[in-house]
């Protein structure tokens, strides 16, 4: 980009930069500055001929602008523009005669880049606070209020159950300790089976501690033994303030008649008066927010859980639990006869090198690619640990791998799990619906009890990453050397299934499996690889195909159906169009839409009729499950053991805000950092996060252009951390959009690291949320409002105005050894990070 002193002249630099390669220039900038000063001129020659230099750099924009990015392919090379983009680079071909320096920088500084426009957004901000200034005091300026961003913390898979109604009931009743001495308390709510109780501070008592009470308030109203007090125990002891404790206290064994009578008094007595008194709702209120945002993250994980099952000490991935935004990476680790290769990825010698480790530690990086040859498909794949040990191998494996096509790194996380997690659920008082869920889970003992750990695979390859993987120079007469590192072709392999989660149906109509060839024809009329159809319904099709196809959404195409038309001679089975809306990563699985006409659609007509006559033959796609209930069940074992960051972005009229974090059984390293600016354990400080108005920038301009079916966009987070001698560390965080290019990205992270400050790096993936699945918690809200009908339709309205879900995964290892940082400085920076988190969760 020009610099500073040279902004005033970008109107020599305008008139003569598609001037720099003629014969006159020289004469031209003469005129143009002669007005100069020598030293001007030449800094302003200087910048021309560095404008006019050609540039091989590839543009690629998706994430950047606020616009819909598409491919443009120039000389050969692919880049990603959205429109406003294109119109610049055009424009700049045709002023330097071809691509150069100074194209480059125009394109990566429109108006609509997230970086141009926050810079425009802090200038005028600066601008308007310095006018704002001329006539306040320094006394005012220093006293503004500071404002704090919270969000709130919310953590899965933690219910707190009751048995028995609360009551809200507060009146002043007597204490006995052990010892005989007596204290005035003053309830705040009540059940049979226990109350809370306030009291003065000085009072000494201990968790365990056994007492009486006296309720001599009800004893004036009701019938009670004046003589004998109610015993209980000590359950906890809460400080309230510096005057007042809280104890939580439980009825002891309750053989007398008198005790007996009171249970009974109790009973009838909340019974009769919960709508004057209100009951305490705080379980049931935490509930529903719990299950609401589990609900919107599960379906919307891009990372793979694979459970893991140990039998006869020998270990074998078992299942997959997959969604939306997963499935391509279960389907990537299929062969050609679309058996999982799992098994052989995941081996028992690997998971028992990640289990050496110590627990909050177990990841590492798989790198995975894959050769077909002979209609036959070969996997590839290697660990972080195994390149390290292999000389000489690790720039060959990564720079070879990331030519091919299917180059893929996934993050892998060991977790540890237990089948006793698969039976998390919230039970109301007096619900016995939940005695009847614990016995259903009884039928899946015998497929759940096995498994032990959850591998979770998270698939952070990107084209610009694979790129810095493609420049690494390797032998290529060496290539043989890596068939170590092939995954041989077995005649069985150990059967390892999907199973897909599903909390609310948000499609129009179900879809059939059924396997028919299907051939495709393009736009152009080019036949496409040989295909069969995955499942059908009367409005569209998933299909797949033998080989990759260039296919991308929005595309046509036509289809014959031949063994299906054979079958059929009522309705014509060729040249059915359809439109694409999704297609895999892998380029082979694509979802077909049906395009009507006029005359309506021939292939929608036959799957109506077919549906119709054949229903209770037909089998609903990935409604039939092998067990009943066990969709929930490894659900509810892999909140419990998740250590990513998911996070939440409502909508509150035209702005968007990030107000909810959650937090499954580990925390993430950003769990630990924010913690340490928070001074309220239900909420986090996510101050450093939108720093550069990311939420309303970034995040809610690509939120307005997705639906809810879209795969997620990705971004990068950079986190500096400043440690400091006295005080809570300092966070500057940066995201990928803020930089110009690559190199200028890796200049950055190399200054940091010369700085001795701490790197953590995140990929972000954020998707698009439906509407909320109110079934999922339907019980609780209407429990809810039967007393406080205001609260449910707070906890809706929050639930409702969810438009986003993010998810948050650390890469910070896979950035530096990407980068080619020097072995030496990512073991500091790794040794660094340790130290800074160790401290945070002291």
């Amino acid at each position: 980009m020009t610099a500073p002193d040279l902004q005033e002249h970008l109107s020599i630099i305008e008139r003569l930069k598609s001037s720099v390669q003629t014969s006159d220039f020289d004469q031209m900038f003469a005129v143009l500055t002669s007005e100069l000063p020598k030293s001007k001129q030449f800094l302003l020659k200087m910048e021309l001929k560095r404008l006019s230099q050609p540039c091989d750099f590839y543009i690629d924009l998706r994430g950047h602008v606020d616009g819909t990015v598409h491919t443009y392919e120039y000389e050969g090379k692919t880049h990603y523009m959205d429109d406003n983009a294109v119109e610049v680079f055009e424009q700049g071909i045709r002023d330097y005669g071809r691509f150069t320096l100074g194209v480059y920088e125009d394109v990566m500084n429109t108006d609509n880049n997230y970086r141009v426009m926050h810079r425009k957004e802090t200038e005028a901000r600066i601008k308007q606070v310095l006018s704002n200034e001329q006539g306040l005091s320094d006394a005012e300026l220093t006293t503004e209020p500071v404002t704090r961003h919270l969000a709130r913390s919310v953590q899965f898979g933690s219910y707190l159950n009751r048995s028995e109604e609360r009551m809200n009931y507060s009146i002043t009743v007597e204490i006995v300790l052990g010892n005989g001495k007596k204290y005035s308390a003053q309830t705040t709510d009540i059940s049979v089976q226990g109350c809370k109780l306030k009291l003065a501070r000085q009072i000494k008592l201990a968790e365990n501690d056994q007492l009486g009470i006296f309720f001599r308030e009800l004893e004036q109203e009701y019938t009670l033994d004046r003589n004998n007090p109610i015993h209980y125990q000590i359950v906890e002891i809460s400080l309230l303030d510096q005057k007042t404790q809280q104890l939580r206290v439980k009825r002891l064994e309750q053989s007398s008649q008198q005790e007996q009578e009171f249970t009974h008094f109790i009973d009838r007595f909340i019974r009769a008066n919960k709508r004057r008194y209100k009951l305490n709702l705080d379980n049931a209120l935490d509930a529903v927010i719990v299950k609401g945002y589990e609900q919107f993250y599960v379906p919307r994980t891009s990372s793979l859980p694979v459970f893991i099952s140990v039998r006869q000490g020998k270990s074998h991935p078992q299942c997959a639990l997959t969604t939306e935004n997963n499935r391509a990476s279960f389907h990537y680790f299929q062969d050609e006869l679309q058996r999982s290769v799992l098994p052989q990825v995941l081996s028992a010698k690997r998971l028992k090198q990640l289990l050496q480790l110590p627990e909050g530690q177990r990841q590492t990086l798989l790198y995975c690619f894959t050769h077909a040859s002979k209609g036959k498909l070969y996997f590839y794949s290697a660990t972080e640990a195994e390149l390290a040990t292999e000389n000489g191998l690790s720039a060959l494996f990564l720079g070879f791998g990331a030519s091919k096509k299917s180059w893929k790194v996934f993050q892998l996380s060991f977790l540890n799990t237990s089948s006793e997690y698969s039976q998390l659920h919230f039970q109301l008082p007096g619900d016995t619906s939940a005695d009847t869920k614990a016995k259903n889970t009884q039928l899946l003992d015998a497929y759940l009890t096995p498994l032990r750990f959850i591998v979770s695979l998270t698939d952070i390859s990107t084209d610009s990453s694979s790129s810095w993987y493609q420049q690494l120079s390797y032998d290529k007469s060496a290539v043989r050397a890596l068939n170590q590192f092939a995954h041989a072709k077995l005649n069985q392999l150990p059967f390892c299934e999907a199973i897909p989660v599903k909390y609310v149906n948000l499609r129009s109509e179900d879809r059939y499996l059924y396997k028919t060839t299907v051939q495709l024809q393009n736009a152009q009329e080019q036949k496409l690889p040989d295909a069969f159809s995955r499942d059908f319904s009367p409005n569209g099709m998933q299909v797949e195909t033998m080989l990759p196809t260039q296919l991308k959404r929005g595309d046509l195409v036509r289809l014959n159906l031949p063994e299906l038309q054979k079958i059929s001679n009522k309705f014509q089975l060729k040249q059915l169009l359809y439109e694409v809306m999704a297609v895999s990563k892998s380029g082979t699985i694509m979802n077909l839409k049906v395009v009507e006409n006029d005359d309506g659609h021939q292939g929608k007509a036959f799957f109506q009729l077919l549906i119709q006559n054949n229903r209770s033959k037909l089998t609903v796609a990935e409604e039939q499950v092998k067990h009943p209930g066990l969709a929930p069940a490894l659900r509810n074992m892999f909140i419990k053991a998740l250590n990513s960051f998911p996070f939440y972005l409502h909508r509150k009229g035209i702005r968007y805000e990030m107000k909810a974090i959650a937090q499954g059984g580990q925390p993430n390293s950003l769990h630990l950092l924010l913690a340490q600016l928070s001074t309220e354990p239900e909420h986090l400080n996510i101050e450093p996060l939108l720093k550069h108005n990311a939420v309303n920038l970034a995040f809610a301009s690509q939120l307005k252009q997705m639906k809810r079916q879209d795969p997620p966009k990705n971004y990068e987070l950079y986190l500096k951390v400043t440690p400091k001698a006295d005080t809570k560390p300092e966070l500057s965080c940066h995201y990928d959009y803020e930089f110009n290019n690559e190199p200028e990205k890796k200049a950055f992270i190399a200054q940091l690291i010369a700085d001795e400050a701490v790197l953590f790096c995140y990929r972000i993936w954020l998707s698009r949320t439906g509407r909320p699945d109110s079934d999922f918690i339907a019980q609780e809200l209407n429990y809810i409002s039967q007393y406080a009908i205001h609260k449910a339709k707070l906890l809706e309205e929050e639930l409702w105005s969810v438009v986003g879900v993010g998810e948050l995964v650390d890469i910070t290892d896979e950035l530096l050894l990407r980068l080619d940082i020097p072995p030496a400085q990512r073991q500091q920076q790794s040794s660094l990070r340790t130290k800074v988190l160790t401290s945070a969760s002291d």
